[in-house]
């Protein structure tokens, strides 16, 4: 882990939190060199996947579903629920 100073963090915000997620690396925040017990943590940061003009086009071409499927896909999903309430730890 690695320390930075409030001041510093104040001055180039930008710029530390490019250095934590650049890192990977936590930062406790200090005041005057003594902890503050605040940590800057990257999070999970993926790239996220950008879709392209042609991407979108086939997607907004899919038909959606017809009413016979729908009611059919109702109709499994409401058969898969159990509305029956059990005890996980009761023994049988």
């Amino acid at each position: 882990m690695q320390n930075i100073g409030i001041r510093e963090l104040q001055r180039n915000p930008q710029s530390v939190i490019q250095q934590v997620l650049e890192s990977r690396d936590e930062f406790e925040i200090t005041a005057d060199g003594r902890p503050t017990g605040v940590r800057l943590v990257p999070d999970r940061y993926e790239k996220r996947r950008r879709l392209s003009g042609s991407d979108l086009m086939e997607i907004s071409a899919m038909s959606p579903l017809e009413p016979g499927d729908a009611a059919a896909w109702r109709a499994d999903i409401e058969n898969a629920m159990d509305d029956e309430v059990t005890d996980p730890w009761e023994r049988t």
